[in-house]
C-alpha cells in the first residue's frame, strides 16, 4: 500500500511550529508494516494545497491530510479538497448540530466562522471528532482514498488511532496476495548507533525474512525489526526468532520494546522492588525528576528531588560540606558521592541519585572541560557508586545525556539486584 502524508499550514513551512503529527503517524503505520512513501508540507496557499492533493492522489493509494479545517480565514483545506474532487462544498447537518450544541454548552451562539467547519466536499464520508470540533472527512479521488484531519495534535492522534488506522488495516487485509508483516521496536541505551549496527549485522544474514533498521532518538538508539511472510503466523514466528537473537546479542542494553519509555520501565522496576528514590540534581536542573514525575503513580517511588545548582544549596539541601566543595570543586567525584548520600539520608529513601557537571557552553576548566559530568548512586546499606562521563554536544544534549547516564546507574543496579538469588 502506497501512503503519503500532506500537512498544511504556513507555521510548518516557516519553522514556527514543528510537524509532530507526521512522525507519530509514520510510527503507527510502520507497526502495520507500511512505510510512508512521502511527506509533503504545504503553506496556506489554495492553489498549492489543491495541486498537492491532486498529485498525491495520482501517486498513492492512501493520502492522510492534516490541518486547515478550523474556523479562521486561513483554514481552507476543505475548499481545496472540493476543488480537487471537482465537487461543491455542502453542509453536513450532523456536524452543524454538533457544533451548535458545543457552542450552547459554552454559553455561546454558533458563529458563521465556526459553522464553516460543517462544510465538506459533496459525497464525503464524515466522522465526528471525539475530542474536538472539526470532523474527519474522507474523499475518494480516482483509486485513492484521502483522509482529512484537523492538525491539532490531540485531535489528530485520537482520530488516527480511532478511525484512520482501523480503516487502513481493513483495506490491507482485503488486498489479494498481500504480504503479512510483524513489527518490533527494540529500545537500547548506552550503545552508539554504529556499534548497534555492527553487532546486529550478522543477525540480518541469519534472518532473511526480517528487515533490520535503525533510528536514533537521543539519548537512545532503536532497532527496528519488520518480518515479512506469506502468512501472519510465519511473520510472527520470523519476528520472534530475530527478536530473541537480538536480545541475546545486546543483553541489558535493550531496556524495552515498542511503546515503552525509559522512565516508565525504570518506574516499574522501582515499584516492583518496593524501592524509593531521592534526587539531587545540579547541571540537569530537575530534568531527571521531570522525566520520572511524568509517569502515573510516580509517588510510589519518587520521594523528593532537590535542584542544587548553587554550591550553597548543595550544602543546604544535599548536606555537602563546604570544606569538601572547597577542596574538590562542585564538579567532582567526591561531591557527586556526597550529594547522593546526603539526599538519600535527608529523604530516608532506598536510593539517592545525584548528577553534577558542566553543561556549557561556558564554565569549563582544563581539568573539567564542558561536558564533564559526575553521577553517583547511594544505596541503603550498600556502597555508593560514582562514574565520570565526558559528553559532547550543545547544552541541551549534554543535560539530556547526563540525566540518562544517571538513570542508567540506577537501572544497572536494579537489574543486578533482581538477578541475585
Amino acid at each position: 500500500m502506497r501512503v503519503e502524508l500532506l500537512c498544511t499550514g504556513d507555521e510548518l513551512v516557516t519553522g514556527l511550529t514543528p510537524d509532530t503529527n507526521s512522525p507519530f503517524l509514520e510510527a503507527r503505520l510502520f507497526e502495520l508494516g507500511i512505510k510512508v512513501d512521502r511527506v509533503v508540507l504545504v503553506g496556506d496557499v489554495r492553489e498549492d494545497i489543491t495541486r498537492g492533493l491532486e498529485e498525491a492522489a495520482a501517486r498513492a493509494d492512501v493520502v492522510i491530510v492534516s490541518g486547515g479545517l478550523g474556523p479562521t480565514a486561513d483554514d481552507f483545506t476543505a475548499e481545496c479538497a472540493a476543488a480537487a474532487a471537482r465537487v461543491p462544498l455542502v453542509e453536513d447537518a450532523a456536524t452543524r448540530e454538533a457544533l451548535a450544541e458545543r457552542a450552547r454548552k459554552r454559553g455561546r451562539e454558533l458563529t458563521p466562522n465556526v459553522a464553516r467547519m460543517a462544510l465538506v466536499p459533496r459525497g464525503a464520508e464524515v466522522v465526528p471528532n471525539p475530542v474536538g470540533a472539526a470532523p474527519l472527512f474522507i474523499v475518494r479521488l480516482g483509486d485513492c482514498q484521502l483522509f482529512f484531519l484537523p492538525g491539532v495534535p490531540r485531535e489528530y492522534r485520537a482520530l488516527v488511532d480511532g478511525e484512520v488506522l482501523p480503516r487502513v488495516r481493513a483495506e490491507l487485509e482485503r488486498r489479494p496476495g498481500r504480504v503479512w508483516r510483524a513489527f518490533r521496536l527494540l529500545r537500547t541505551v548506552g550503545l552508539p548507533e554504529s556499534v548497534l549496527d555492527a553487532r546486529v549485522a550478522p543477525l540480518a544474514v541469519a534472518h532473511p525474512r526480517v528487515v533490520f533498521g535503525f533510528r536514533t532518538h537521543a539519548p537512545e538508539n532503536q532497532l527496528k525489526l519488520m518480518a515479512e511472510a506469506p502468512s501472519q503466523a510465519e511473520a510472527d514466528a520470523a519476528l520472534a526468532a530475530a527478536e530473541a537473537a537480538a536480545r541475546a546479542e545486546l543483553g541489558p542494553a535493550v531496556y524495552g520494546a515498542d511503546q515503552d519509555t525509559y522512565a516508565a520501565v525504570l518506574a516499574r522496576r522501582l515499584t516492583d522492588a518496593g524501592a524509593t528514590l531521592a534526587l539531587a540534581e545540579s547541571c540537569t536542573g530537575g530534568l531527571i525528576a521531570s522525566q520520572l514525575a511524568a509517569i502515573p503513580g510516580a509517588s510510589a517511588f519518587l520521594v523528593g528531588s532537590a535542584v542544587v545548582y548553587a554550591e550553597r544549596m548543595k550544602t543546604a539541601w544535599a548536606h555537602v560540606s563546604p570544606e569538601l566543595l572547597a577542596r574538590h570543586g562542585a564538579v567532582s567525584r567526591p561531591v557527586a558521592v556526597a550529594m547522593a548520600e546526603g539526599i538519600r539520608a535527608a529523604c530516608a529513601t532506598t536510593y539517592g541519585l545525584s548528577v553534577t557537571g558542566v553543561a556549557g557552553p561556558t564554565g569549563g576548566t582544563p581539568e573539567e572541560p564542558v561536558g564533564s559530568v559526575y553521577c553517583a548512586l547511594a544505596v541503603e546499606g550498600g556502597p555508593t557508586r560514582a562514574e565520570r562521563f565526558s559528553l559532547s554536544g550543545d547544552r541541551e544534549l549534554i543535560r539530556l545525556f547526563a540525566a540518562s547516564h544517571a538513570l542508567e546507574l540506577l537501572r544497572e543496579h536494579l537489574l543486578s539486584s533482581a538477578s541475585r538469588p
